[in-house]
């Protein structure tokens, strides 16, 4: 069963002024002059019958005198007497005003259903939730009702430098439990009611759609006075009631909608709407909409010729019935190159008399649709109309064919889509050289601007060559794009270089080798170790030459240590061949420093030993230490030639150098590395 809520107590909850207590919600708004309005509901039928019977007890606090706490607080017992409903006779000289009526009915007024039975109970339990909720209805919708059933009070006595904590309570008796609800206010907290947003008008025939956003103002407004003119000066409501958006049991309604008949479709009319609050003070006038009432469109126009002009224009004619055309905007020509294809808008027409229109620029072949519309509704054309134009012109070669090919074989090309209007899809050709015939590989016509191919690696043939061309929709050919080469992926790495000899010159070694045989060697890569180091190094990178060998000099060595040798092809693919086979020889000259770093793998520690050749006397040692591919940092120093170190972690690669401090204050080069892995 549906439920439907009348906002009564919910629409009170509207400020940061408010404080709701379990039995009693209180509402404090301040006015632009010298008082504080006072609103407040009961939470329920059950405070809501206590209040009737007991009145409700308003006091004031002063919090804030300029600024500045009050030492006493200063209460002020606003009612002498608990504010009560007022007697009955006091209601009648209103009995004309339907909320003050409904007010006083369910205040007032006596159940006639005796509790004889259990359905009885539920059907008295029900009149008054009722009674509760149409009393506090008709209080938020008039201020005079909310005045008679004691929920409204002004206070007079405020002064613009002072901010008070108003607090009201039903006056029953200890043994009933009743909340205090409070709020804290002062002048200076007014703020002018703003005007209603959003507002919107839908105009039919002798009717008016009227909506307006109540979700964003709904703290502030409980009801709404829909007003009307016909000369935008003299409003009047177009009801005697307030309008209330009504919504299912938890749902919160967005805008609120009315409707309004119209004695005519010629009248100019003015719409606006005003915000009620709980106070019944009225806000000001959103912005007005004028408009008169019109016909609907029930039907569309139809198109009843077309006429070639000059194989450059095309002419379209309609028909509409004359009639309507007071009640319409215009027309509106839609056209398209395929009959189920897009659409495109290409002609609106703003005189609602108009039944003609030249198309200047059309395509080659053309679907047209019309329509009618206004401002709240467009009716589109169920008859199309066609017409083509001769043509004997190709469409433009396909521009920016490119591609790749992957490790596999499979090659994906891609181009521009072409600007031709007609254009109807390409066909890719291909070829194993660019003087070849090229031959069609592409099964069907493509119509969108992607092809994916697949072609042969493992061959000689190096390279695989595309072209393109496009087709319009009368079966013009374009010529052919331009050429694209592509690749084939290299999988084979080159052949391995071989190390002639290395032989000792003045200050340093020169190292000869054969160059890779394989043809697509781009360059030869250098690696040198010292005879007590581990790893390779890399020491230089050289263009392949047109000869068969190479050789190169290098300079950077140190006079009587051993060195070892590999060289390394790469071809244009990036794949690197084997590494020769390492070729050892000593450099030139006496050794005068040697210094030889080695390890010792423990569980959980490294130990470094070393042994130093040198004429110079030994200050200390200095440890570095890199974790994973970090930069070395200084580990520690050492007197003796052993060093041990503790902080080693799992799944971790630590590598060590050293570096000797002689007496004289010099420094040696860092050692050779060595490596442990965790």
């Amino acid at each position: 069963m549906r439920k439907y809520i009348i906002p009564a107590v919910i629409l009170l909850l509207f400020t940061c002024n408010l404080h709701a207590g379990e039995s009693v919600k209180l509402l404090a708004h301040p006015c632009a002059k010298d008082s504080i309005l006072l609103r407040w509901a009961p939470a329920d039928k059950e405070s809501w019958k206590f209040g009737n019977q007991y009145g409700y007890i308003v006091e004031r606090y002063t919090i804030l005198r300029k600024g500045e706490l009050t030492e006493d607080k200063e209460r002020l017992l606003l009612t002498p007497t608990p504010l009560k409903p007022a007697p009955i006779e006091m209601w009648e000289p209103y009995e004309e005003d339907r909320y003050a009526s409904i007010a006083a009915q369910c205040i007032f007024s006596e159940s006639e259903i005796p509790l004889i039975s259990a359905t009885a109970i539920v059907k008295r339990y029900r009149e008054e939730q009722n009674k509760f909720s149409f009393a506090l209805y008709a209080a938020d919708q008039s201020i005079l009702a909310a005045r008679l059933s004691g929920l409204y009070l002004v206070d007079k006595t405020v002064s613009p430098d002072e901010k008070y904590l108003y607090t009201v309570h039903i006056a029953a008796p200890d043994s009933i439990p009743a909340d205090t609800a409070f709020a804290f206010t002062g002048l200076s907290e007014y703020q002018p009611l703003p005007k209603p947003i959003d507002f919107a008008v839908q105009w039919e025939n002798q009717r008016v759609q009227l909506s307006w956003n109540i979700l964003y103002l709904n703290h502030i407004y409980n009801s709404y006075i829909v007003e009307k003119s016909t000369d935008g000066k003299q409003y009047y409501p177009i009801s005697d009631n307030a309008t209330v958006q009504v919504a299912d049991e938890g749902v919160t309604p967005e805008y609120a909608y009315r409707t309004d008949s119209l004695p005519d479709n010629r009248t100019v009319w003015y719409y606006r709407v005003r915000g009620i609050n709980a106070f019944g003070e009225t806000g000001p006038p959103s912005d007005s909409i004028t408009g008169s009432g019109r016909l609907p469109i029930t039907h569309a126009p139809v198109l009843t010729g077309k006429e070639v002009m000059g194989n450059k224009e095309v002419r379209l004619t309609w028909t509409y019935p004359e009639e309507m055309n007071e009640y319409i905007s215009g027309f509106r020509l839609y056209r398209s190159s395929k009959p189920a294809g897009t659409k495109e808008k290409v002609y609106e027409s703003k005189s609602p008399a108009e039944r003609e229109f030249i198309d200047r620029h059309p395509g080659l072949t053309n679907y047209y649709a019309l329509s009618v519309f206004n401002e709240g509704t467009e009716k589109l054309s169920a008859n199309i109309q066609y017409a083509e134009l001769v043509d004997s012109i190709p469409p433009h070669p396909p521009r920016g064919l490119a591609g790749k090919i992957d490790s596999t074989g499979v090659v994906l090309l891609t181009w521009n889509k072409n600007t031709d209007d007609d254009i109807n899809g390409y066909r890719v050709y291909r070829s194993n050289r660019p003087d070849f015939e090229f031959l069609l590989v592409s099964p069907y016509m493509l119509t969108d601007t992607v092809f994916v191919d697949s072609v042969n690696i493992n061959t000689l043939t190096k390279q695989v060559y595309y072209r393109l061309r496009a087709e319009d929709l009368r079966l013009n050919q374009s010529d052919f794009s331009e050429i694209l080469e592509l690749k084939r992926p290299d999988i084979i790495p080159p052949v391995a270089p071989v190390i002639q000899q290395i032989t000792q010159q003045k200050n340093g070694l020169q190292i000869t080798w054969f160059n890779s045989s394989s043809a697509d060697v781009v360059r030869h890569h250098i690696y040198r170790k010292e005879a007590n180091d581990t790893v390779f190094q890399h020491l230089t990178s050289l263009e392949k030459p047109s000869s068969k060998q190479s050789s190169y000099t290098d300079n950077s060595v140190q006079a009587g240590e051993t060195y070892i040798y590999q060289v390394q092809a790469e071809d244009d693919s990036g794949l690197f061949s084997e590494f020769s086979s390492p070729v050892r020889q000593k450099a030139p000259g006496e050794i005068t420093e040697q210094i030889v770093l080695k390890k010792k793998e423990e569980a959980n520690q490294v130990i470094l030993t070393w042994t130093i050749k040198s004429k110079k006397k030994v200050e200390r040692v200095q440890i570095y230490k890199a974790t994973d591919k970090e930069p070395m940092k200084l580990l520690g120093n050492s007197m003796e030639d052993i060093y041990t170190d503790n902080e080693i972690g799992l799944e971790k690669t630590y590598r060590y150098r050293i570096k000797v401090m002689y007496e004289d204050g010099t420094f040696s080069e860092l050692s050779n590395e060595v490596s442990v892995k965790k």
